[in-house]
């Protein structure tokens, strides 16, 4: 495990300006929720929806909501192919630019198609629990089971080549084949977000501050690398790769 952190650690480095470059979609996507009405609050740099306040939407507030959704989860998309398409390159020793330019817009379309079915299935859960005052752990379950799917579907499309159900399976595979290089991620995950808003809070007292500061700094740096050793992680289930 050590190995593939140092390798994360190896191409971030590498490829920073170039990752620092494509990460730039990142801090426009996690700002766009403040532009909508949703009901949203944040927490380790993220928002996160308050379901309870869904009903009292109104029509209008649902399609601008929707459009800024969409809007935020195609600049996810295209950053998070982006910083894999970085990731491939160095592997197969080609020009990060000429793989860019070649795949970037086909691989995008494939990934947020992925994300946009998950999301809207979820939000029809979400919707009709909340609608109906039934509780909300069926949505809970799905959005779990869901995110594994996700998780690396995303190198799978990139790295591999694959359509949405195979790289989604393919997620689920390595996921339940390679539970401990899951867990690995999401304590360097936890441990970077943490660290960050620990010190967003040490640094401003100001609440705008404080989530500007953390916004920028997990898009800009945090989440890219994340990305990156979510690619190589993934590329461990080739030996030759070890």
């Amino acid at each position: 495990m050590f190995d593939v952190m140092k390798n994360a650690v190896a191409t971030y480095t590498k490829y920073t300006s170039m990752i620092l470059f494509f990460s730039i979609p990142f801090i426009i996507a996690l700002l766009m929720p403040t532009l909508s009405p949703a009901p949203v609050f944040s927490a380790l740099g993220g928002y996160f929806l308050r379901s309870g306040s869904i009903p009292e939407l109104s029509n209008a507030d649902m399609l601008v909501i929707i459009a800024v959704s969409a809007v935020s989860l195609a600049l996810l998309s295209l950053a998070l192919v982006a910083v894999n398409l970085v990731v491939k390159a160095s592997r197969t020793r080609t020009r990060v630019s000429a793989e860019a330019m070649r795949n970037l817009g086909k691989y995008m379309i494939t990934v947020f198609a992925i994300f946009a079915f998950v999301k809207v299935i979820e939000t029809l859960l979400l919707m009709y629990t909340a609608s109906s005052g039934l509780p909300e752990l069926p949505v809970f379950l799905f959005s779990f089971i869901a995110s594994l799917g996700l998780f690396y579907a995303t190198p799978a499309v990139v790295l591999e080549e694959k359509k949405p159900a195979p790289a989604v399976v393919s997620s689920f595979k390595h996921v339940f084949r390679k539970p401990m290089h899951f867990i690995l991620w999401l304590v360097v995950a936890f441990v970077l977000l943490a660290a960050v808003s620990t010190l967003s809070f040490t640094m401003f007292t100001d609440t705008g501050l404080r989530q500007g500061f953390t916004i920028i700094v997990n898009s800009l740096f945090i989440l890219p690398f994340l990305v990156v050793l979510q690619a190589h992680i993934y590329l461990l289930k080739y030996t030759i790769v070890r």
